[in-house]
């Protein structure tokens, strides 16, 4: 019998919820052993609901007895620093996409964990399903790749956390906070390869936040190999799709969750995930959080696992550095500073 990995939890806020949704029926794998969040409220409300110690300091949290590893989902802006603490505390750290606000940052989190032997992962919980897995692990079949389609594209009527508003357009809005998930999933099919050019435009059209609320990206890979990204925070209709052009054919994966190939459905998912995927929360998401639990409980007890680390992880970051600075230079808002909308 080997012992269930104790995990704290540092971040009460939004999207802490998903995460401690996903622990329920995972305890013998991964349990939640203590919580930390500097609102004293909400972090005392969190350890109660769920049984265990509450702390304001990252420090006292992280000296618990029974902490093996640490989930950060507090905002993007701690993530860096949070995660190098739990670090130096000889703890296994998940970081809540994205994994720091710099690409220097996550090289340097990276070297951390390399020097210390401890998995430094990334929360990118979209690349934890069938649909992707299946993708991931039949496309060396399918001839060489050519070009991806990511289309990711939602409904946030306004900040969905105070610091949302808060941020700058040189912090990025949708480029940071969303713009991860696609860019993730086209590393993940390019393999190791960076992107060779990064050209984006991207633009603001909703006024309770100061940045970018939708992009388009346009990467070019060695190769000649492309990938286009289209993501928003302005459409009604949800829209999620992944289109990957081989040479012997074209492979889909539809509402994050139906995997064609050549128009035969090779994945589908279980009857009630997908209730209505074109409306906001019409899609169940708890099975991406609890695989994503399981697959870093693995990475912690050194076995095969699916989640991006260490330096792989932080190339990441880099391309999203990238992708902020071609925004910058040559998106609407600088070329069309005039128009509302």
């Amino acid at each position: 019998m080997r012992d269930p990995v104790g995990l704290l939890l540092v971040g009460c806020g939004r999207i802490s919820g998903a995460h401690l949704a996903a622990l329920a029926g995972l305890e013998r794998d991964i349990r939640l052993v203590g919580v930390v969040d500097a609102d004293e409220a909400a972090v005392e409300r969190t350890g109660a609901q769920h049984g265990v110690p509450a702390f304001t300091d990252l420090a006292a949290g992280l000296a618990l007895r029974g902490v093996d590893a640490v989930l950060i989902a507090s905002p993007n802006g701690l993530h860096a620093a949070q995660a190098a603490k739990a670090l130096a505390a000889g703890k296994h750290v998940l970081v809540e996409k994205p994994l720091a606000e710099a690409g220097a940052q996550a090289r340097d989190l990276a070297e951390m964990a390399a020097r210390s032997g401890l998995v430094l992962a990334a929360g990118h919980t979209y690349r934890h399903n069938a649909a992707v897995a299946k993708l991931v692990d039949t496309m060396p079949q399918w001839g060489t790749l050519r070009a991806v389609e990511v289309s990711s594209c939602v409904f946030w009527d306004g900040p969905q956390a105070p610091w949302w508003a808060e941020r700058k357009p040189e912090d990025g809005l949708i480029l940071s906070l969303f713009a991860p998930h696609s860019l993730d999933f086209v590393q993940l099919v390019m393999g190791t390869d960076d992107p060779l050019r990064v050209q984006v435009e991207a633009a603001r059209w909703q006024p309770g936040w100061q940045a970018e609320d939708e992009a388009m990206i346009l990467l070019g890979y060695p190769g000649r190999r492309m990938a286009s990204v289209h993501i928003s925070y302005n459409q009604r209709s949800v829209f999620d799709r992944k289109v990957l052009h081989f040479a012997d054919g074209v492979a889909e994966i539809e509402d994050g969750e139906v995997l064609k190939w050549n128009g035969e459905i090779l994945v589908a998912p279980p009857e009630g995930v997908l209730v209505d995927p074109r409306a906001m929360g019409g899609r169940k998401l708890g099975h991406f959080f609890a695989q994503q639990m399981l697959e870093f409980a693995a990475a912690v007890r050194g076995e095969e696992n699916r989640l991006p680390t260490g330096y792989d992880a932080a190339r990441l970051i880099d391309l999203i550095d990238r992708v902020k600075a071609a925004a910058r230079s040559t998106c609407a808002e600088a070329v069309d500073p005039e128009f509302t909308a």
